[in-house]
Order: C-alpha cells, then structure tokens, then sequence
C-alpha cells in the first residue's frame, strides 16, 4: 500500500471517529463500536493494513495511550471535589472492581483460561467502567443528580485504580519462581511506587512554577507533554513506575485548589485558564480513535474458538453479576436510615447497573501484561476487544429501557396527580 493511501485511510478515520461521536449524541450508540468494526475491516476481514506491522506497534502505541490516560485521570481527580462529594462513588468502584476481579479471575482459573496470576490480570482488565462512553451519556439521562456525580467520579478515576492493581499483578507475575521472596518483591514495588511519586511531586511543583510562562505561549500542551515523557524516561533510569508518575504528576497539575491552600503554587496558576486541558481532550480524541481502529486491525481472529467463547459468555455474566451487586448495595446504602418520602427510587438501582461499558483502559491494559513479556496472556487483547463491544451494548440498550422506564414512570406519576 502506498503512503499516500495509508494517509488518507488515516484521514478518513479521523472523521469517522469525529461522524461517530455525532451519530453518539443523537442515538447513544458508542462511536467505539464503529472504528473496532472498521479495524475488523481494515486488518483481519479485507487485510487493507499489514497487522504484523501494526502489531510490532503496539507497545509504543499502547504506552502512548497509556500515558494520556493517566495524566488525563490525573487532571481529573480533584481532591477537594472528591472529598466534597458522595463516599457512594468510591463504595461502586471498590466493590466494582473487587467483584471484578474476584469473580472473573475466579471462574477464568477453573476454566482453565490460565494460572492465579494471568486469572487476576484478566479480572482487572476487564474490571471498569470507561468516562469515555460514560460521560458523555449523563447529560441525557433523566437520573437523580446525585448519582449522576457518583457515576461520574467512578467512570474518571476507576481507570486509575484498575491500572494501578493491574501494575502489582504484573511486578508480582514477573517476580514469581518456584521460591519466591514475597517480602522482597513487595518492598521492590514499594520503592517503585514511592520513588516515582516522590520524583513525580517534585516535577510536578516544578512545572507549576514553569506554568507562569509556560501558559503564555502557543505552545503550553505540547511542551507540557514534552515534559511528560520526559519524567517518562527518568523514572524509567531510577527503576520506577513511569504510570504511576504520570498519574502523580497529572494529580498535581489537577488540584491548583489544594496547592494554593498548601502554599505551594506561588504564582497562583490554574489549569482551568490554560489551554492544556483542552488540548489534552484533542489530542486524546485524535490518539483514542486511531487506537479503537487499531485494536480491530491487531485482532487474531483463529484465536476465538469454542473454548474461547465459552470463557467469554462466564467473563461477560461474571462482569454483570458483580456490577449488579455492587449498583445494588450502593443503591441499599444511599436510601439506608432515610424516610420514605427521601428515598431515591427503584429505577436508580438500575441506572447505576446500566453503567456498565468498557472502553479505552480495557483495551490499553490488555496489552500491558504483553509488553511485560508475561506469557500466556495472548489472548487478552481478543478478550478486550469482544468484553468492550459486548459491554457497550448492554449499556447503550441499559439507557434506552431505563429512559423508557423512567418516562413511563414520570408519566404514571402525573396522571395519578
């Protein structure tokens, strides 16, 4: 294939993710599920894109992404908000992710789909709910307020944590033997959490103290990201976690509001009047899309066989068992010692059940245990790719029954009124 084809190709990818967002405010169908289907398309199906190619790739793709999705999660968590709102979040993305974990990597391992540790990765990955689907749906949906923040403050920082389990089980996978030193695998992964938070904190102070002319420039995203890979690569030399930075660092940058109270940002800088938040959702926009197309592209599809399915059809009914019971008991304690009349309705429990698909971070962690040279976790992208589609179904069909359900709730209301 010609350059100049591949290019436009590329083009024509771009504007399909930016049609699929359109079509995605009018009918609630995910623009996912369109650039996968157009991978399927491009790689595997009509084998347009050399998949080899794209999957000698993958890593330098995958860590890409990875990177924005931490410091994007970074940016987000505001600590002053969290503390403000609702404990209910934190209960749904505790418990999500722990019945996630618990019962997919459970029924994983007795299905022989791998040991204890690949069962747990799989269970992680496949553990949360994605903002990029989520987010954009609240607007539209006719929930309680209150809940619309607890889904909203799950959807952004469960991705985070998720990552963060994900990183333990891998330093653990890749430090395992026959006679294994827990204690000092768990001190090794200590020292890399702290160095690169320590060094990230710093960095982070730094570039605030930078921002004061940084931000006047036309170019504040792009030195700022510069920087990011940057911190990248240091904490790569002193043998940290260069996630777990960026994520530190993106914090850092994310809570001015805490900062000034510490008497730490000296110049009183705010994101909120720069541009890098903006362009981090543009860039992250442009890289999110070509990664979804990408995931459909890499698809080995003679790795789904009957076996593979049957594994699939427990992962997808262990992933909505523990998203019920986890919407069901935040449900329980959001209406527990409340008087009747304060009381959120019944249909709450089954907006915060409906919540349920996948996207970016089961797809980049997918490929995190890969590029860690952990063996036999193959099949994982093949898993993602199906758990995302499978998932957003269920949740753009979720919205659709619980829209109706609410209008014709409203309704009955206002004609026994």
């Amino acid at each position: 294939m010609s350059p100049s084809i591949a290019i436009g190709i590329i083009g024509i990818v771009i504007l399909l993710g930016f049609a699929g967002e359109m079509f995605f405010s009018f009918t609630k169908i995910p623009s996912i599920l369109f650039l996968m289907l157009a991978g399927l398309i491009l790689g595997p199906i009509y084998h347009i894109f050399n998949q080899q190619l794209f999957i000698d790739f993958a890593p330098y793709l995958s860590t890409l992404v990875l990177i924005l999705i931490m410091f994007s999660g970074g940016l987000e968590l505001n600590f002053i908000t969290v503390f403000k709102s609702s404990i209910y979040s934190m209960i749904l993305i505790l418990i999500g992710l722990f019945l996630s974990i618990a019962l997919v990597g459970s029924f994983f391992y007795i299905m022989g789909g791998g040991d204890v540790m690949q069962s747990l990765m799989i269970g992680t990955i496949v553990s949360c709910s994605s903002s990029t689907v989520i987010m954009p749906l609240l607007s539209s949906i006719n929930a309680s307020a209150k809940n619309k923040t607890v889904i909203a403050i799950e959807s952004t920082f469960n991705d985070a944590f998720a990552i963060i389990i994900l990183i333990v089980l891998i330093n653990f996978a890749k430090n395992s033997s026959a006679a294994v030193n827990y204690l000092s695998t768990a001190g090794s992964l200590l020292y890399s959490f702290g160095i690169s938070s320590a060094i990230a904190i710093a960095f982070g102070i730094i570039w605030f103290i930078l921002l004061k002319y940084i931000s006047k420039t036309k170019y504040a995203y792009s030195i700022t990201f510069g920087g990011m890979l940057i911190l990248y690569l240091i904490i790569h030399f002193v043998k940290g976690n260069g996630a777990i930075a960026i994520l530190v660092f993106g914090i850092v940058m994310g809570n001015e509001e805490l900062l000034t109270k510490l008497k730490v940002n000296f110049y009183k800088m705010s994101l909120k009047d720069s541009s890098i938040k903006q362009f981090n959702y543009e860039f992250s926009f442009l890289i999110r899309t070509l990664f979804f197309v990408f995931l459909g592209v890499v698809v080995e599809l003679s790795r789904i066989s009957w076996v593979f399915a049957d594994r699939l059809f427990i992962i997808i009914v262990m992933i909505v068992i523990g998203r019920y019971v986890s919407a069901s008991l935040t449900f329980y304690l959001e209406n527990l010692k409340k008087k009747k009349e304060e009381r959120l309705p019944k249909r709450e429990k089954y907006f915060l059940w409906s919540m349920i698909g996948r996207a970016l971070a089961t797809a980049i962690m997918a490929y995190m245990p890969l590029n860690a040279g952990i063996s036999g976790t193959q099949d994982f992208p093949e898993y993602a790719f199906l758990v995302i589609i499978i998932t957003n179904i269920f949740l753009t069909g979720g919205v659709y029954f619980y829209s109706r359900y609410a209008k014709n709730e409203n309704k009955a209301a206002e004609t026994g009124a």
